[in-house]
């Protein structure tokens, strides 16, 4: 049998040791969740794959129209079915002002017509896109 200097010794290493790896374990995991937060970041995941990530693009992926030597190019079908639809004026005067960022002086003295003629052409142009897509949408 102990004595009971000897059990009080043995609880008091008992007490020491479990106190020693509970400390220890507190600090492995502070350290572990400061390793975590510096290498962690709150980005989603989404956010990463649009940075990091790239589309793969092909040539039959997308629609070429010309306007003189400017080169547009059209990703949607029914927008590329649309252009084509318009005479070649309205046509050239969208692609000059959106694809070309021409000031309509610009395009007026390209097309060797007045700015409103370049004006009324994109209105024109407009409306008769506005019509092929409800045309379009309407369609089953």
């Amino acid at each position: 049998m102990m004595s009971p200097s000897e059990e009080k010794r043995i609880i008091a290493m008992v007490d020491s040791f479990t106190k020693t790896v509970a400390r220890n374990f507190s600090r492995n995991l502070k350290r572990a969740k400061a390793n975590a937060e510096k290498h962690y970041s709150d980005e989603p995941v989404d956010y990463f794959l649009e940075t990091l990530s790239h589309d793969d693009r092909y040539p039959s992926d997308y629609f070429v129209l010309y306007a003189d030597e400017l080169s547009c190019v059209v990703y949607s079908e029914t927008l590329y079915k649309a252009l084509r639809s318009l005479p070649d004026k309205q046509r050239k005067v969208l692609l000059f002002d959106f694809w070309g960022a021409l000031p309509d002086g610009e395009i007026a003295k390209r097309m060797e017509v007045t700015t409103r003629t370049v004006y009324n052409l994109r209105q024109r142009a407009f409306q008769a896109i506005r019509t092929f897509y409800e045309q379009e949408s309407s369609e089953p």
